[in-house]
C-alpha cells in the first residue's frame, strides 16, 4: 500500500505572485520590527545613557 497524499491536499503552489507578496510581508515585518527597536533605542535608552544614569 503506498502513502499517497490524495490531490485536494497537496499544497498549490500556483502562481509566483502569491509567493512573492508573501516574501514582501516578511520583510516589510521585518523593517517595521528594526524601525520599532530603533525608535525605542533612540527615545528611551539613548538619552538614558548621555545623562549617565544607566551605568
Amino acid at each position: 500500500m503506498r502513502n499517497v497524499v490524495p490531490k485536494e491536499w497537496r499544497a498549490n503552489r500556483t502562481g509566483g505572485r502569491r509567493a512573492r507578496f508573501e516574501i514582501d510581508q516578511i520583510s516589510l515585518l521585518g523593517v517595521l520590527t528594526v524601525m520599532i527597536f530603533a525608535y525605542i533605542l533612540f527615545h528611551f535608552v539613548y538619552p538614558i545613557i548621555s545623562k549617565g544614569l544607566f551605568w
